[in-house]
């Protein structure tokens, strides 16, 4: 979660007439180029474009889903309500037929194979525990030209990174993005109320840097209390933006996420 939260709040928007192209680059503390993120954003609909040494894809926002692309394998998947409704439906009954299973079993089988399959599901990342994310503010600092409010972000209370935050006129001149930025918060809400596995106790990344009132400038990711890597900010323009992109390519073929 914590490597995505940076392009995750740079899917935001500007005026319905004029879109906005935002570049970010991120890099290991010695300089090493390890990505770049392009978020095209206008009113109602973003996209994120992510290049990065290992792979590439892309996210395309619209206001009541996300269509995530996989240009390797020329394909796309849509997530909104009604595909996390089918997750659930789809876990709750493999739950139940499990608990059929189990119920035919001795005692000390049952205790076995229930904690067999309670590491599978970890291991899958269906891990019932849910980090507790917080942002804190540590005051005023400054980044290149920018003048910025500094925040750390914990995870159970371990730092792992840290923020300059400008307010959202200095990177969009339209002053557009606030209404963007919630719009996008709610639908998050929405998702995260349909996950199984606890999605809904977690906290909405996109209301956590709605604490920070600002558009980060510059992220740095830590581990063990170093810094990694840091995100930070390249351009950003205002230009008009072919409408085109805003969908999947024709010759992309629609995954089914529970085809067997």
């Amino acid at each position: 979660m914590k490597k995505t939260l940076l392009p995750l709040l740079c899917l935001v928007s500007t005026q319905a007439f004029a879109g906005n192209v935002i570049e970010t680059l991120t890099r290991d503390m010695s300089g090493k180029e390890l990505g770049r993120t392009v978020f095209s954003t206008e009113s109602d609909r973003s996209r994120m474009d992510q290049t990065g040494v290992d792979d590439s894809f892309s996210i395309i926002f619209l206001d009541d889903k996300f269509l995530m692309l996989d240009h390797a394998e020329r394909s796309y998947m849509v997530m909104d309500e009604a595909m996390l409704e089918s997750m659930g439906a789809q876990v709750s009954e493999a739950m139940k037929e499990m608990e059929a299973q189990l119920a035919s079993l001795p005692p000390e089988q049952r205790e076995m194979v229930r904690q067999m399959m309670s590491g599978k599901m970890g291991d899958m990342g269906m891990t019932r525990h849910v980090p507790v994310l917080e942002i804190r503010k540590l005051g005023s600092g400054s980044w290149q030209s920018y003048d910025c409010t500094l925040a750390e972000m914990l995870e159970d209370g371990v730092k792992i990174q840290e923020i300059c935050a400008v307010d959202f006129d200095e990177v969009d001149g339209s002053g557009d993005v606030r209404d963007a930025f919630m719009r996008m918060a709610s639908l998050l809400s929405k998702l995260y109320e349909e996950m199984p596995f606890g999605g809904a106790d977690a906290r909405n990344p996109m209301e956590m840097f709605g604490e920070l009132d600002g558009f980060p400038v510059r992220a740095v990711e830590f581990e063990n209390g170093k810094p990694v890597n840091e995100t930070v900010l390249e351009s950003s323009t205002e230009q008009a933006i072919d409408p085109d992109i805003f969908g999947p390519p024709s010759d992309y073929a629609r995954m089914d996420p529970f085809a067997r």
